[in-house]
């Protein structure tokens, strides 16, 4: 569920720790933590305060999208990869977030997910370019072979990844049929 900035500050208790200052202490706790594990653990909660609009500049201020970013450009662990693509996904519906990850992402890296072989990651880089297709990134994605690849999931034995992958299709289609 959505919040307000007066629903968090009822929320928060008077010497409790305000919003910004806990995603601080869970990037830091990201950076400082060596096990894979609490890594995940903690990238995971980041990419659920991602769910909310009321977090992004938050989010940006302390940064959570760099980090998600540094994932997808740098591990290869699955659970990582599929909290980073979770957090970005929930992040990508917001302009100022497109343009942080147009500005600081590889659309190739992200492209690279939907080879993945965890299907919640493929639905996660699926989501991903939904958005941006729907953004000021149109070109950036029609100039990769994203489409392409995102056709090829259209037939997915994976109903989430095939239903996906045709929303999307359909609006590359509309797209197009506009355009002529």
């Amino acid at each position: 569920m959505f919040s307000s900035k007066v629903q968090l500050q009822k929320r928060t208790p008077e010497n409790g720790t305000d919003r910004e200052s806990y995603l601080t202490l869970l990037v830091d706790e990201y950076i400082n933590k060596e096990s894979t594990e609490s890594k995940c653990q903690v990238l995971a909660n980041l990419a659920n305060f991602a769910y909310d609009p009321i977090n992004y500049d938050f989010i940006r201020d302390v940064g959570v999208l760099d980090i998600f970013i540094h994932v997808l450009k740098n591990e290869n662990n699955g659970t990582l990869l599929h909290f980073a693509a979770a957090g970005l996904s929930n992040l990508c519906i917001d302009p100022e977030n497109v343009e942080y990850v147009l500005k600081h992402a590889d659309l190739k890296i992200i492209s690279t997910l939907l080879k993945s072989s965890h299907s919640e990651t493929v639905a996660e880089a699926i989501t991903i370019f939904i958005y941006l297709y729907h953004s000021h990134a149109k070109s950036a994605v029609e100039s990769l072979n994203i489409i392409q690849d995102i056709q090829s999931l259209t037939n997915s034995e994976n109903k989430v990844i095939s239903n996906l992958a045709n929303i999307f299709i359909d609006d590359v289609n509309k797209g197009h049929c506009a355009n002529n």
